[in-house]
């Protein structure tokens, strides 16, 4: 994907936090388990996909990991601002290569929208979005959502 204009910037809300994203993301996703809705105070999270190796913090101060084990044995971390708790990133062990980053903390997160959804199981009724894959948990294969990501028109203006 050569069309994905580079680099991607965001941050936290208090911006003590900076991270800039430098390949092409992978996909998008809204995610419904119930972690995401106690850690968003929300109905689901959005997540934007990225290459390990793409993404970099570019702060001064770290920020701060919250690990918790998920459902599936794997350890997700959070990273959050130490100041303002402003959730930036994810990490997880069972994804080692890539880094989740909540697009809405994006500098420029107009054209986010989601592709996929995953944890549907656990999803508020009202809170569905009809995205184009949809999974009861998590998905073993993400090949069929990012070779759809590459070729559809989701892209910063």
């Amino acid at each position: 994907m050569t069309d994905f204009a580079l680099p991607l910037d965001g941050g936290c809300f208090c911006g003590t936090i900076r991270y800039r994203i430098d390949q092409p993301p992978l996909f998008t996703m809204a995610c419904h388990c119930t972690d995401c809705q106690q850690m968003t105070a929300s109905a689901f999270s959005l997540g934007l996909a990225v290459a390990k190796d793409g993404f970099t913090v570019t702060s001064d101060t770290p920020p701060r990991a919250l690990d918790k084990q998920a459902e599936s044995g794997a350890t997700s971390t959070r990273y959050v601002c130490p100041d303002c708790a402003g959730w930036t990133h994810t990490t997880t062990t069972g994804s080692p290569d890539s880094v989740i980053v909540r697009p809405s903390s994006l500098d420029d997160r107009t054209w986010v929208r989601p592709i996929a959804e995953i944890f549907t199981r656990s999803a508020l009724p009202w809170a569905r979005l009809s995205a184009a894959f949809i999974y009861e948990t998590e998905f073993e294969d993400p090949s069929p959502i990012v070779a759809a990501f590459k070729t559809s028109d989701i892209r910063p203006a």
